[in-house]
């Protein structure tokens, strides 16, 4: 019963995020262009466009529009877009004659042209132009793209650095770094992150993460603090009784 319980919870909240990001819709509300969408808690929101024409607005997606002088990413404005010539990529990527934008963000590409996302879903995109990387909204301007490649869908390295959700990771070694365990714990010739946060108090040469969890010599992990052998067991228990 608690499993389905943990089931049913996870689904309505999938369902409420994936209303909010691909569902939505612009509307013409009280006199003015709305973005307008469904949620769990307030059920339709309208969501009025800032400064918009209402007698000029297009729109080109149910999350991207503009009108004559502004264009839109959900009801936010899109800095610094050409609003006569924006175009949707893939969500929640669009162009104009100058430049790319993630959600309402420019990225200033330096190669419009060169532009090439090498990986995307709708809450993580990788792209390069032939001189910088891009994660999501970021660009890496100290990226030596000659060597750049990813690792995984949000960590990626070239010869010099890790690029962790498109931040440089300190001290990370780029040819021995590894993620273990869906993610959460990486590693490399040297060091212990977890979630990008570095272990200090860890035996590096004995850290193994196995049936029994994050572990080295001198005790157990768990989310990235080391605690006591009657925390864990606790944990443990806890576990036991929620897969029940």
């Amino acid at each position: 019963m608690k499993r389905l319980f943990h089931i049913l919870a996870l689904s309505i909240l999938v369902t409420a995020l994936y209303s909010c990001n691909s569902n939505g819709e612009y509307v013409d509300h009280a006199g003015t262009i709305c973005y307008s969408y469904w949620t769990f808690s307030f059920g339709t929101v309208y969501d009025t466009l800032p400064g918009v024409d209402p007698a000029s607005f297009t729109s080109v997606e149910n999350w991207l529009g503009h009108d004559s002088r502004h264009a839109y990413f959900k009801n936010r404005l899109i800095t610094g877009a050409h609003a006569p010539t924006i175009k949707a990529k893939k969500y929640p990527l669009s162009y104009d004659k100058n430049d790319y934008y993630y959600m309402d963000k420019k990225l200033r590409v330096a190669n419009v042209k060169g532009f090439e996302v090498i990986k995307w879903n709708e809450d993580d995109m990788w792209a390069i132009d032939g001189r910088y990387a891009y994660y999501d909204s970021i660009r890496i301007d100290s990226v030596d793209i000659g060597t750049f490649k990813m690792q995984t869908y949000n960590v990626a390295t070239d010869r010099n650095h890790v690029y962790r959700y498109g931040e440089i990771l300190p001290l990370a070694d780029p040819a021995t770094y590894v993620e273990e365990w869906k993610g959460f714990y990486s590693r490399d010739k040297n060091h212990i992150w977890y979630l990008g946060t570095l272990l200090e108090d860890v035996d590096y040469d004995t850290f193994v993460i196995d049936k029994d969890g994050a572990h080295d010599k001198n005790g157990h992990f768990y989310r990235g603090e080391r605690i006591t052998d009657e925390q864990w067991n606790e944990i443990k228990k806890r576990e036991e009784e929620l897969d029940r």
